[in-house]
């Protein structure tokens, strides 16, 4: 109450009759320090929400005991979304995945130190044969390439095409995840 003026006349009466009913109906509470940090915090598990929210990538669906995907490891697999893996289809995906664990910063290359993980025994001979351009570092692409050339997933690849037709079907897939790792979760 110290804004209100101390010296009342005749032609400020007005004044302080309209600022004592401002200040008699103010009903905002008086915002504390608490109340301030209750409110960031609300607003962080907000943004927090919809931060994990929107990295959800896939849609689950249970139909008949079978969890279906719609955004899952086959379809990102299978590039030319025929329904069916080829070897390089499959090699590339795998290779890819691999490649993006191993890339720690996550500028695109993969250095001999981020690939060498201590007890892993990986061969600094290979990691310097998929280096075609002899940088220090394996691009994506070298990667992709060297696991072609080499056949990296052929024994995987050939154990899931049980019909040996050469591409690996979606049913091929689970059955050889469920044979490795048991059924879908």
């Amino acid at each position: 109450m110290g804004c209100r003026p101390s010296h009342i006349t005749a032609s400020n009466r007005s004044i302080v009759f309209v600022w004592t009913v401002v200040e008699k109906c103010d009903t905002r509470p008086a915002i504390t320090p608490i109340m301030t940090i209750k409110f960031l915090c609300a607003v962080a598990i907000a943004i927090l929400l919809t931060a994990f929210i929107s990295c959800k990538t896939t849609n689950n669906t249970v139909t008949a005991g079978t969890t279906t995907t719609t955004e899952d490891r086959f379809a990102q697999g299978d590039r030319n979304h025929d329904g069916k893996l080829s070897r390089d289809e499959a090699n590339d995906y795998f290779v890819s995945q691999i490649f993006a664990g191993a890339d720690q910063n996550h500028d695109g290359k993969v250095t001999w130190q981020e690939w060498n993980v201590p007890g892993s025994g990986r061969s600094k001979a290979r990691f310097d044969a998929a280096d075609t351009n002899k940088d220090g570092s394996v691009s994506l692409a070298e990667a992709q390439a060297y696991g072609q050339k080499k056949g990296v997933f052929n024994k995987e690849f050939t154990e899931a095409d049980t019909n040996q037709d050469g591409y690996v079907t979606r049913e091929e897939a689970q059955a050889y995840y469920a044979s490795k790792e048991g059924p879908p979760r």
